[in-house]
């Protein structure tokens, strides 16, 4: 009973204290106060924890839990966004490093939205990153460096959630007059949008953006192939969430649509104007505004996991995605400008490659010559042209006619531009001493088989893939020459024996690429005076019919669809050639003339078969005739 009695006079003394504080003339707010303890009362704090790191989240909500809060998880910024719309928190806890959607994205989105806008967020992230994260300029309540100790992570929380759950109770009362919020991005998101002031934002993170009339350009050109889920394979599909990643995705997706070979971002004073290259060929797809900049260049940054904060520095990168069912590499380089950085990305992808010889295109007599030399067990196979003319393109047709799980093969690339299932590729890193010489050297204490090296650029490395290919390793490789007969001689300009030369080279593939012309639209025209004066005899009596573009839907108006390669194939197999290049006396005439006589057809006379056959125009044949 004593205790009872004791019990009953504390609660009384109690209920007097508490009578008397309410009443007390210094308190500045008692309604205030009131409703923040009914709102504490009714209901705890709401914290959304997004972390990839399950065993991280799980302390984090052990700890908040402990202190009453109520504690919602997801594993990446594409979950947390859906349950932030879904139920907005009182406070999110981000991470900066996550798959999909990370920390910074998920931040620019929330930001971008009235509706959430106001929730304050404590991001984490390691120290490496802090510097990066700041320059960011994001409206973060506090950062938070991994790992943090329990007591450092609940003071934390404890700072912001008051601010916010005084902001809350007093919006719900009517304001004696509109004023701004003391700190930018707790502004109370219980009010109207008239009563709330504009949030004054980085350059290029503005919401309007979304409304903006130039994205119609875009649509316009999306209308009739929109890509659905099934297209976006490997894409961020949360693309409905964000209007920023649904138009990156359109763009990569309608440039693959389009057989595109690049994808040009290019930052004007007015406006970003998006180009495609296609048949070797920019053409413009849409334009967007100018304030997307720098949110369309992190994005992409994001993608191919370049450093977001860098502005001033080139860099390249690359990311892979799924796309109608087909695996796609994008390579990613970024340049700065005047305006913003440009950014292009080269599409590749293993749709691009084939197994199949006939695929290149090669004539009989071509396609004899290749089949014979891949069956060698030993030799130097060398691939000359210029840049884009689909050397690569041919060594890796090649390199997957010999692929088979009985032999090694070791590739050299700079960059890597197609994944070999079965090959080891390495990629060359010059600045920290991995270049085609140290590379190869390597190759020859791996066992290999078939090498490739992505470009022969200067005497040691040349020096090495012969001596390899001398030695029964069968080495494929480039060079920027501008005939077959003329990699012969710009091997021994390097610097290599002609005996050397003689022995180890097999076979050389000089090529170019023509635009084809559309089959549904190209038009029959007779030579005109001005290409009888600047053809032959012989070459005119080849061309009976040409033919020209005109354009129609079926190519975009273009007049072309597509491109195929011509070449020159110079076998190095008879006692002939090699004695030729034995030759002091040996020159690329020499050689030509010999080549020639033993089957070869020149470029120049392969470009005006091609326009004799009604394959491309003279216009697309001309660079070749005449440009050997």
């Amino acid at each position: 009973m004593g205790d009872d009695e004791t019990i009953g006079r504390l609660a009384a003394e109690l209920d007097t204290l508490l009578g008397q504080s309410m009443e007390e003339p210094g308190d500045s707010c008692p309604a205030t106060s009131a409703s923040v303890a009914s709102r504490v009362a009714e209901r705890p704090a709401r914290v959304l924890v997004i972390d990839d790191n399950r065993d991280y989240r799980e302390l984090v909500r052990t700890v908040l839990s402990d202190q009453g809060y109520q504690v919602v998880q997801a594993n990446d910024g594409s979950e947390g966004l859906g349950l932030v719309l879904d139920q907005p928190p009182d406070l999110i806890i981000v991470d900066f490093n996550m798959p999909r959607r990370n920390g910074y994205e998920f931040v620019q989105e929330m930001k971008s939205t009235l509706e959430t806008r106001g929730i304050p967020i404590i991001m984490f992230s390691g120290a490496p990153n802090r510097r990066h994260i700041k320059d960011l300029g994001l409206d973060l309540a506090d950062f938070l460096d991994k790992p943090v100790s329990n007591a450092k992570l609940l003071a934390a929380v404890q700072r912001v959630l008051p601010a916010t759950m005084q902001e809350e109770s007093a919006a719900s009362e009517p304001p004696p007059a509109p004023t701004a919020p003391d700190k930018p991005g707790l502004a109370p998101r219980a009010a109207s949008a008239a009563e709330t002031p504009p949030a004054v934002e980085p350059e290029g993170l503005s919401e309007s953006w979304q409304d903006d009339e130039a994205l119609l350009d875009l649509v316009k050109i999306e209308k009739e192939e929109r890509p659905e889920a099934e297209d976006l394979q490997g894409l961020d599909l949360e693309s409905k969430n964000s209007p920023l990643i649904s138009k990156v995705n359109q763009i990569l997706v309608r440039a693959v649509g389009m057989r595109a070979s690049d994808i040009h971002i290019e930052p004007q004073e007015d406006q970003i104007l998006v180009r495609v290259r296609v048949d070797g060929s920019l053409r413009n797809l849409c334009t967007l505004p100018v304030s997307l900049r720098a949110r369309l260049a992190a994005r992409i940054k994001i993608m191919a996991n370049l450093i977001i904060t860098e502005h001033r520095l080139p860099q390249d990168g690359q990311f892979q995605a799924q796309i109608k069912n087909a695996p796609v590499e994008f390579r990613v380089s970024t340049l700065p400008s005047c305006h913003g950085e440009k950014i292009v990305m080269r599409i590749l992808g293993a749709s691009k490659l084939n197994t199949d010889l006939r695929s290149l295109g090669l004539s009989d007599r071509d396609f004899d010559c290749v089949e014979k030399t891949l069956k060698s067990p030993n030799g130097l196979v060398l691939v000359t042209g210029p840049t884009g003319s689909g050397k690569t393109t041919t060594l890796y047709t090649m390199m997957g006619v010999l692929n088979s799980p009985d032999v090694n093969i070791l590739t050299a690339e700079d960059p890597i531009e197609y994944r070999l299932k079965g090959a080891t590729q390495a990629q060359i890193r010059p600045a920290i001493g991995l270049t085609f010489e140290t590379a190869l050297r390597a190759f020859l204490r791996q066992d290999p088989d078939i090498m490739l090296i992505g470009e022969i650029r200067d005497k040691e490395t040349a020096e090495i893939a012969v001596k390899a290919s001398i030695t029964g390793h069968l080495v494929f490789s480039t060079l920027h020459t501008n005939s077959a007969p003329a990699t012969i001689m710009r091997l021994t300009h390097m610097g290599l024996a002609s005996f050397l030369v003689a022995a180890s080279v097999r076979l050389v593939v000089a090529q170019r690429l023509v635009k084809l012309l559309c089959p549904a639209c190209k038009i029959p025209q007779p030579l005109s005076d001005e290409d009888k004066r600047s053809l032959t005899e012989d070459q005119i009596a080849r061309l009976k019919t040409v033919f020209r573009p005109r354009g129609c839907p079926a190519c975009r108006q273009a007049g072309y669809a597509g491109r195929r390669p011509i070449f020159e194939v110079m076998p190095v197999a008879t006692s002939g050639m090699r004695q030729a290049i034995l030759s002091r006396e040996g020159s690329s005439d020499l050689l030509t003339d010999l080549a020639v006589k033993e089957g070869m057809t020149p470029l120049g006379h392969a470009a005006l078969l091609a326009a004799a056959d009604g394959l491309t125009s003279l216009h697309e044949a001309y660079p070749i005739i005449f440009g050997g």
